[in-house]
């Protein structure tokens, strides 16, 4: 989002930096204070920005406000933060006649945090809005279409929460260091610990661990198939695998 339109000449203009240029907005955001009939806290911000809060049955009211008489006639975006004890709206205004941009923001609370829809004032709002109810869990009420925009209507939780975990929160022994050597060794401190196996290649109910290899049962194996090493071919005994020792079986057994 651009700030410093360009000249006439083209090079950039810096009026939105301009100190006098951000006081006469402050001026001008005055008239809040009248409204509201309270002073409303303002503060000046980087790039030329000024931020103000809002209490949520003062939303309305103030958009009201600067549409009308400040001449704020875009609502750029509609963004939130989580800050555990409360959940801050915050919304993006910005005048392009006289190049000013203002920050809103309102503090809800953190359960079941509401608040009302600007849709009626900002059309632009409908799918900002629906975003943060998507990922944030926000209630805006008044909202014509308030549903689910980026994720499945299946999807728990609400992902830009702190309180949000991608996976389920899982509970880990400790460290082999932190127990008892016996135990560690014993395996007692590995439970539920996938371990990888050296995998067979079998052929029907015969396990081998590759072919050309003998192992139990291989003489019935060879037998069967024709596949291995014959019993008395030689380099079959050179691993010395009880399995050359068996007897292939009596047919019909």
């Amino acid at each position: 989002m651009d700030i410093a339109t360009p000249a006439s000449g083209g090079a950039p203009s810096l009026r939105a930096f301009d100190r006098q240029h951000i006081n006469a907005m402050l001026d001008a955001l005055g008239q809040l204070d009248d409204v509201l009939r309270h002073v409303v806290p303002k503060k000046r911000m980087a790039a030329g920005c000024v931020g103000i809060d809002v209490a949520p049955e003062e939303l309305i009211a103030t958009a009201h406000l600067l549409r009308d008489q400040l001449g704020f006639e875009m609502l750029t975006t509609v963004s939130s933060a989580d800050l555990l004890d409360h959940i801050e709206s915050i919304y993006h205004f910005r005048s392009l006649a006289k190049n000013w941009v203002l920050q809103l923001r309102v503090k809800i609370a953190s359960e079941e945090p509401e608040v009302d829809s600007l849709v009626s004032v900002y059309p632009s709002a409908n799918w900002l809005e629906r975003e943060q109810y998507d990922m944030m869990g926000i209630t805006f009420r008044g909202h014509p279409d308030l549903r689910r925009i980026l994720l499945d209507d299946e999807f728990f939780g609400f992902p830009l929460r702190k309180s949000f975990h991608s996976t389920p929160i899982t509970v880990h022994d400790r460290a082999t260091t932190q127990v008892d050597p016996n135990r560690a060794l014993g395996g007692e401190a590995q439970r539920n610990v996938e371990r990888v196996v050296a995998k067979r290649l079998g052929q029907g109910e015969q396990e081998r661990l590759h072919p050309g290899v003998p192992t139990f049962g291989s003489n019935a194996f060879y037998l069967e198939t024709g596949q291995g090493l014959e019993p008395d071919q030689p380099g079959a005994g050179e691993r010395g695998d009880s399995a050359q020792k068996e007897t292939p079986p009596e047919p019909g057994t």
